[in-house]
């Protein structure tokens, strides 16, 4: 029951960031959507980009600070979930992204490492494969 569980939750976890995400870059939104977009992160998050390059979490969210709605109409699916390996507080979980905006289409495979915490779950590391 416990693994169902765990599982469930970070299969909604990632939707969840996805949503807040596409919402940030998307449109005109309040600054709470990426303090909620950076709680969700570990101080020492990693992300490696589609084409190599690697970002620590102050590097992303100073990126990001300067992107809302910098992709309006951008809309994030989040498919083929699937939990690689877990244990009681971290897992390993890949899905693919497909992002929509101005009528172009790409996707990518993600691999991401997510803690769980008392507050919630902590994305750890994130890699990004262009597909």
């Amino acid at each position: 029951m416990a693994r169902a569980r765990l599982v469930t939750d970070v299969h909604t976890e990632v939707r969840r960031l996805h949503r807040l995400l596409a919402h940030w870059l998307g449109q005109h939104c309040d600054p709470a959507v990426l303090a909620e977009l950076r709680a969700a992160h570990a101080d020492d998050f990693a992300l490696i980009t589609t084409d190599g390059a690697v970002l620590t979490a102050d590097q992303l969210f100073d990126a990001l600070s300067g992107a809302n709605d910098s992709a309006p109409g951008l809309a994030i699916e989040v498919d083929e979930v699937t939990t690689v390996a877990e244990t009681t507080d971290l897992a390993v979980v890949r899905f693919r992204e497909t992002h929509h905006h101005g009528g172009a289409t790409t996707a990518r495979r993600t691999t991401a490492v997510l803690r769980r915490t008392p507050d919630g779950f902590r994305w750890q590391h994130v890699h990004e494969t262009a597909a």
